[in-house]
């Protein structure tokens, strides 16, 4: 996803009023705080409890990850650019490693999102076989190739940096076949879901009390994960929009580029950066084990849980592949 609508030349304006300079860099600092205060509990929680290393949630620190990866990378960039914009004056250079970058994290993202969803859609369709299916080594791999793929994009997207039909391209594989792969998978497993409770209540309740708790946790879990892909989608929506527009447009074709407000323009950033910090909130308000990891980590009065769970050792059934909500 390129940056470079946010540095759009066709403003007037040279340079932002001081207020907005002071206003935006605060702002955007205390983002970058957020965010890695949020992604660095996510991945402590996996690392250091041990009853949190489900094959879900090595999904969940591969997307933490790259959340990280945007505040300690991306971010500062930007707040570089807020304080010396609305012309970019921090070279060419910098200019194309900021969206290469962009780039990698971005598609790390939705494609993290994309594998998290086929988990849940295989847990949801076939119970019986996940375990055999999803194993530690098996999703290892996946995150591997959601990486090597994401760079393979990033690199693709240093060497044809001027080319805006790459914008096109890269929306196309990286934002819309996704997206739609998200939404099918979610799709069919609330299907799956509306048929099984149906089946389920018209059965005698004592035979499939356990059979219900053990699905119904699953089914909160997806609806966690499907939260996370809501709010992916608002925040990048309307930057991939923008990105669109401007892949499209040609001056030369007689078709000039809008002028956007820069405020606008701002704002879609701000939006699909503040993405990576509704992540580990989302965790943290939907989640129970998760938000009870935190506490543990947060809290001395809480390390008992955390003791425990550094000698429980890592759990191995399909309950425990869930996401289990409050």
């Amino acid at each position: 996803m390129k940056n470079d609508i946010a540095m759009n030349t066709t403003n007037p304006r040279q340079s932002f009023p001081v207020a907005f300079h002071v206003g935006a860099a605060t702002f955007t600092v205390i983002l970058v705080l957020g965010t890695i205060f949020g992604n660095v509990l996510v991945i402590a929680a996996f690392s250091l409890h041990l009853r949190m290393r489900t094959v879900t949630n090595y999904l969940v620190v591969s997307l933490a990850c790259s959340d990280l990866c945007v505040a300690l990378f991306s971010m500062p960039v930007w707040t570089a650019y807020l304080l010396t914009g609305p012309m970019w004056v921090l070279g060419e250079t910098l200019s194309r490693v900021w969206t290469v970058i962009d780039i990698l994290m971005g598609t790390a993202s939705i494609m993290n999102l994309m594998a998290i969803s086929f988990d849940r859609y295989l847990c949801i369709t076939s119970p019986l076989r996940y375990l055999e299916l999803m194993t530690t080594p098996r999703v290892i791999f996946i995150i591997a190739c959601v990486w090597i793929y994401s760079l393979a994009i990033a690199i693709a997207g240093f060497i044809l940096y001027d080319k805006p039909i790459f914008m096109l391209v890269e929306m196309i594989l990286c934002f819309c076949i996704p997206l739609v792969v998200i939404i099918i998978a979610y799709s069919i497993i609330f299907k799956v879901a509306l048929r099984h409770i149906t089946q389920i209540h018209t059965a005698m309740p004592s035979h499939n009390h356990n059979s219900h708790n053990s699905f119904m946790k699953e089914l909160k879990a997806a609806k966690t994960l499907a939260v996370v892909v809501g709010a992916f989608v608002i925040c990048w929506a309307p930057f991939v929009t923008l990105n669109v527009i401007y892949s499209l447009c040609s001056p030369i074709l007689g078709c000039p580029c809008p002028v956007i407000s820069p405020e606008i323009i701002l704002a879609t950033k701000w939006m699909h950066y503040g993405n990576s910090l509704l992540n580990p909130l989302i965790y943290t308000f939907t989640n129970r084990d998760f938000r009870t990891a935190f506490k543990a980590l947060l809290c001395s009065r809480n390390r008992s849980f955390l003791e425990l769970g550094l000698s429980a050792g890592p759990r191995r059934t399909a309950e425990a592949n869930s996401l289990p909500m409050a």
